[in-house]
């Protein structure tokens, strides 16, 4: 088996961090390095990461980069055959490294794989998984899965979670890695990227644990517009040459759809009633679901009965 390089960078997360980094260390598969990226934490990061004795365990401590950057330090200090990112609130499940090489072992084409991942509470209450909350791979029992054709199929279903995929390191070295001059979404536009001329695998079952923090920086009123605006500046590259990457209008349609889900939410989440319907109309006429219709029902009702 390979050895693995595990990027973890963590920023004030000290609550969930443990939990992160004890996931790894109780992996089935032991031949790993495990690269934490302190980045300027306040939270007393520092003082737990002295207290770790893991020779495997190796900290680099930056000063207020943001995770892109971070991750691409991690990536240049890499020395494993592959590359496996963790965020610091999320965990593993003891057999995701061994599976998922094993994986790669079985289909050697790949660049890139991805598991499927459970929503959590921050109590670690069980939402929904991933796969079965978009309907993904509905049916299918393999437990091992090759995307036909990955780019159409990421576009039109951004269900990767970052903390479960695996790279060969050697596809990172020979493009660019994580776009740093994104604020949100440059996780997606790399695995596009990687997409796009390369093999992409699915590890058809649940290896990761990820949390639904109330408290997410990425996710409040004020951030918001902005991660659907850089969401929208991704997918517009691909929707200009569609013939060139021979994309379907499927993939674009629910990418668009999904985009303008999202401002229909940030609308809806301001009493914007009017703005929400008119976006939810567009994002229903794109690609029909049945939640979407829930939504604009809702919608008209509030508008029309406010409260």
């Amino acid at each position: 088996m390979a050895k693995v390089s595990i990027i973890i960078p963590t920023y004030n997360c000290l609550v969930f961090l443990p939990t992160a980094i004890d996931s790894v260390l109780t992996q089935t598969h032991q031949d790993f390095e495990l690269l934490v990226i302190n980045d300027n934490s306040t939270d007393g990061t520092a003082s737990y990461l002295n207290t770790l004795i893991d020779e495997r365990i190796i900290t680099i401590t930056t000063n207020g980069v943001g995770a892109s950057l971070a991750r691409n330090l991690g990536i240049a200090k890499a020395s494993g055959e592959f590359i496996a990112f963790l965020d610091a609130d999320d965990f593993w499940l003891p057999e995701k490294l061994s599976m998922q090489l094993a994986l790669h072992a079985d289909s050697p084409n790949l660049a890139m794989s991805f598991t499927n991942y459970d929503h959590l509470t921050e109590t670690y209450e069980s939402i929904i998984d991933c796969f079965g909350y978009w309907e993904q791979f509905k049916g299918q029992d393999e437990k091992f899965i090759t995307l036909k054709n990955p780019l159409d199929f990421i576009i039109k279903n951004n269900i990767i979670g970052t903390s479960t995929v695996m790279v060969k390191t050697e596809i990172l070295t020979q493009m660019h890695r994580f776009n740093e001059d994104l604020k949100y979404g440059e996780d997606w536009e790399l695995w596009l990227r990687i997409c796009e001329s390369h093999d992409v695998g699915v590890l058809n079952s649940i290896q990761t644990g990820y949390l639904m923090r109330q408290d997410s920086t990425t996710q409040t009123d004020g951030l918001r517009l902005r991660n659907l605006r850089c969401i929208e500046l991704i997918l517009n590259r691909y929707q200009k040459d569609k013939q060139y990457w021979n994309l379907s209008s499927s993939a674009l349609n629910n990418a668009r759809a999904r985009i303008l889900e999202g401002y229909a939410d940030y609308h809806r989440g301001l009493c914007q009633y009017r703005s929400a319907i008119t976006y939810g109309i567009y994002s229903l006429f794109l690609a029909p679901q049945k939640r979407r219709v829930r939504s604009l029902l809702g919608d008209c009702k509030s508008m029309l009965l406010p409260a």
